[in-house]
């Protein structure tokens, strides 16, 4: 699993191949590389070639499924709020990953409310459970907010031409 960083040592020159391949990537990770060389205007050596550029620089990480997790039977997602002490905020939140069902872990630079985490369950007891085990880890639990809507959207910022939307 990859984590991201408050700042990277060096930032990697994205040119206009790169940003429509990013764009066509967050759209649907599956493309083939014939469909991305045709979808951007280059051949599929170019797009091997970029993909593995895009890689080694870490611009692109690793490629996922959005999974609904409704029809799996679990249906209720979680979001806690937590306070861990600073000094041992990085171990704790790699231990808060390991607990079964809990999706996302970010670390926050604030001294309180310095760790969201995202779950799942079945049921409550599924994310009592949860809670347990994260007190079990000494964390304070600031806040649990049941979500009902989330959005993911991809970032527009590949598409305008790496330039903020002025809409």
């Amino acid at each position: 699993m990859s984590g991201r960083r408050l700042a990277q040592s060096m930032e990697y020159e994205l040119d206009d191949i790169d940003r429509k391949l990013l764009n066509l990537l967050q759209e649907n990770a599956r493309y083939t590389a014939l469909d991305l060389a045709e979808a951007v205007g280059v051949s599929d050596n170019t797009i091997h070639n970029r993909m593995e550029r895009l890689e080694e620089a870490g611009v692109i990480t690793g490629y996922t499924t959005a999974i609904d997790h409704d029809p799996t039977g679990l249906a209720l997602y979680f979001h806690f709020t937590c306070t861990a002490a600073i000094s041992d905020r990085s171990e704790v939140a790699s231990q808060a990953a390991t607990i079964p069902q809990v999706l996302e872990v970010v670390e926050l630079m604030t001294g309180q409310k310095n760790l969201q985490l995202k779950a799942v369950g079945a049921e409550d007891e599924d994310i009592t459970r949860i809670a347990e085990q994260l007190d079990d880890l000494r964390l304070e639990i600031n806040n649990e907010n049941l979500i009902r809507v989330e959005r993911r959207l991809p970032l527009d910022f590949f598409e305008a031409g790496g330039q903020p939307d002025e809409t």
